[in-house]
């Protein structure tokens, strides 16, 4: 009776496995099918951003438009900027409209950030082996540990082969809402010799429903340290919050997205 119920419970296991990584494989297809339609179907947004660089804290305000995405600061350490500074940040956004090759190395540069996104997003199911822990209603919640058969070609590949952490899933959307993961152990680049990341590296990213169909970054959290080709000490340490989500035209132009967030700059 004891190895009936021991083998019972691993076919149980095995099958939640199963289970688990087919749902994150639907999820992951799913949301980068939806990233593509979102981004075909032109739905702009303008939203702030929390973050500390440089040891302060910043408000930031973000608008998209076909052309790219342009921002404006509106707070340091909980302060609003004085005339100056926001003389300041009007220069710098007439500056950078004026310049269509600087728009356009920017707008490549968000392209290239979404591709990489994506690129990372596709490896899940093949470099983690899938449990679930819980359910509650929608929200499904699973861990993932590194899969042994799973053989990084890259950096980032080595990076992942190296993670472990939680995963939580919508699925009734099969839309993905948060990933937390850990370095569980040092991960060398080139043996080393092209430097290191320490392990116990944490990072955490979650997204929100802000419309129907919709889902966006809500907040990012990267804590990790090591060295670059075994001289510089590397630190990376960045805390981003996301929020009020409004959507825009998508036939606003720059100057309409700077006009925009002149506007709620202003009290």
């Amino acid at each position: 009776m004891v190895a009936l119920l021991a083998t019972l419970e691993q076919t149980a296991t095995a099958a939640n496995g199963t289970d688990a990584q087919q749902l994150v494989r639907e999820v992951i297809r799913h949301e980068l099918e939806a990233q593509a339609n979102e981004s075909g179907d032109n739905r702009l947004w303008s939203y702030q951003e929390h973050t500390r660089r440089d040891g302060k804290e910043l408000l930031l305000e973000y608008c998209e438009t076909r052309y790219g995405t342009i921002h404006r600061l509106l707070a340091v350490n909980g302060q609003p900027l004085d005339p100056n500074q926001s003389q300041a940040e009007d220069k710098r956004i007439r500056k950078l409209i004026d310049s269509p090759d600087a728009v356009e190395a920017a707008q490549k540069k968000e392209r290239a950030d979404a591709e990489e996104e994506q690129k990372f997003l596709k490896l899940f199911p093949e470099a983690f082996h899938f449990r679930e822990m819980e359910r509650l209603g929608d929200l499904v919640n699973l861990t993932f540990t590194p899969d042994p058969n799973f053989s990084p070609s890259g950096m980032e590949e080595r990076v992942l082969s190296c993670l472990e952490g939680t995963m939580a899933v919508n699925v009734k959307q099969e839309r993905l809402v948060s990933v937390s993961g850990r370095l569980a152990t040092e991960v060398k680049f080139w043996g080393g010799l092209a430097g290191h990341l320490n392990g116990g590296g944490t990072f955490s990213v979650r997204s929100e429903n802000v419309a129907p169909g919709d889902w966006e970054l809500q907040s990012l959290d990267v804590e990790m340290s090591g060295k670059v080709l075994l001289f510089k000490t590397l630190t990376i340490q960045e805390h981003h919050t996301y929020l009020r989500y409004t959507r825009v035209s998508p036939n606003l132009s720059l100057a309409q997205a700077a006009e925009h967030l002149q506007n709620d700059s202003n009290p």
